[in-house]
């Protein structure tokens, strides 16, 4: 449909925006992040994602449970491969399985093609955006395991200003917003 003479999640992206004449989409995301471990899988990007099509390797006995905030949610598994397409996912957490899994092949795509994906199974804080921001900005944070998470941000002279997250926090990709309306510029 796309034109690229292959078939793939970019044209079922293609013809579900055909079908809904979808013009007025938020921004595309430019970049996207996994989250893996050994039992869930969780996606954060900087806009709107379309689909996601993948393909895993797990043991005999594997089990999957998709998502079920999605537009699309459905997989195949045959022997010890399961291929999986989402269509406008809108939850974290892609799936949990019932033991581990290696992915071998993924595609993640915004509404016209694929976006730049990095995977993570370590604590990171992403980039916040937008910046400059005026009023406000979100910044993501990826957290592997199970703990206790303190998100806080501070001024130039070091001293505490807001606190975003506070307490214990599952595995997953967060998305924290930050609204700096009270504070003084710069």
């Amino acid at each position: 449909l796309n034109g690229d003479e292959v078939i793939n999640i970019i044209d079922v992206v293609y013809l579900i925006n055909l079908v809904f004449n979808d013009v007025a989409r938020l921004a595309d995301a430019t970049n996207a992040t996994l989250l893996v471990s050994d039992y869930s899988l969780a996606l954060s990007s900087n806009g709107y994602i379309g689909g996601i099509q993948m393909t895993l390797s797990h043991g005999e006995g594997f089990e999957i449970e998709l998502t079920e905030k999605s537009l699309i949610s459905d997989y195949l598994t045959t022997d010890n491969t399961t291929t999986l397409v989402l269509v406008e996912p809108l939850d974290n957490i892609i799936f949990t399985t019932s033991s581990s899994y290696e992915i071998v092949d993924m595609m993640i795509v915004n509404s016209q093609k694929e976006v730049e994906v990095n995977l993570s199974s370590e604590f990171s804080l992403g980039h916040s955006y937008p910046n400059p921001f005026n009023p406000s900005t979100t910044i993501s944070l990826t957290v592997p395991m199970t703990t206790n998470v303190s998100v806080k941000v501070y001024n130039l002279m070091g001293q505490v200003v807001d606190v975003l997250s506070s307490g214990v926090l599952e595995p997953n990709i967060y998305s924290f917003t930050w609204n700096a309306s009270d504070m003084s510029s710069g």
